[in-house]
């Protein structure tokens, strides 16, 4: 992919993340960049704009130039004066402290979401790891790919009392329209069997993707500064929040559909 050299790009690990420099996202992006972020999301999956300290607004904003952002009326706490479009992420434990994907009111996974970090812990914990569904994916033999694909998730909501249904089942190997590729729509956290599977069948596979999704290889762990944002493909990533810190920690989120 050729970028714009005016975008000073480097990777964030080997096969996961990149960090975007010296881009002011408080002004619109225009058509251009924006699909230069695009192309290089769908390489990369998740990017990280340092130093950037964006008001809910200006998040809002930047995050609209990327797909249709989503109210949250299930989620518990909001920037006030934002439709319930910028949540507010703060507590130690509870869902974020496990392997999730991010969902709408729907109980649908969101197609985007964005982090902006407010304020980051004291004693410098509160990272967020990062695992690539789509590398676990690539890297499967293709007998067990083959095998996957027969498969229906089914996600149970837990954790928000708001969504509009508990239970959805989807495709655990679909076409991501983000990439263009196969890859696992996988949330540790919620699925919880498979329809064509017994519990007990369901458990094996995913103790498997379990352990899949705790490999280094697969992961990225980022370490906050105050002012980064994070955009990512919530469809081909899962996120685990480390519980590692204490004091306070605050975080905005906006997701989108695609």
């Amino acid at each position: 992919m050729t970028m714009d050299p005016s975008l000073h790009v480097a990777p964030a690990s080997g096969y996961l993340g990149a960090v975007v420099a010296d881009l002011d996202l408080r002004v619109d992006l225009g058509p251009d960049t924006v699909n230069q972020l695009r192309e290089l999301l769908r390489e990369r999956l998740a990017l990280f704009f340092p130093d950037q300290h964006l008001s809910p607004d200006e998040q809002l904003a930047f995050a609209s130039q990327f797909g249709r952002v989503q109210p949250h009326p299930d989620r518990a706490e909001w920037v006030e004066g934002t439709d319930q479009k910028v949540v507010i992420v703060s507590p130690k434990g509870g869902v974020s402290s496990v392997w999730h994907c991010d969902y709408d009111e729907d109980f649908v996974p969101c197609a985007y979401s964005t982090l902006n970090m407010v304020m980051c812990a004291d004693d410098g914990g509160g990272d967020t790891v990062f695992c690539s569904s789509q590398l676990i994916y690539d890297n499967l033999s293709e007998n067990f790919r083959a095998f996957l694909r027969t498969l229906t998730a089914v996600h149970q909501n837990i954790g928000n009392t708001g969504r509009r249904r508990d239970v959805a089942e989807f495709p655990l190997v679909w076409l991501n329209p983000s990439t263009g590729r196969e890859c696992l729509l996988y949330s540790s956290h919620h699925v919880v069997r498979f329809a064509e599977l017994s519990q007990a069948e369901s458990d094996l596979v995913i103790q498997h993707l379990k352990i899949l999704t705790t490999r280094p290889e697969y992961c990225y762990r980022h370490h906050w500064s105050e002012g980064t944002i994070a955009l990512w493909d919530n469809r081909a990533i899962q996120h685990y929040a480390v519980p590692d810190f204490a004091g306070d920690r605050m975080l905005y989120q906006v997701t989108l559909d695609a």
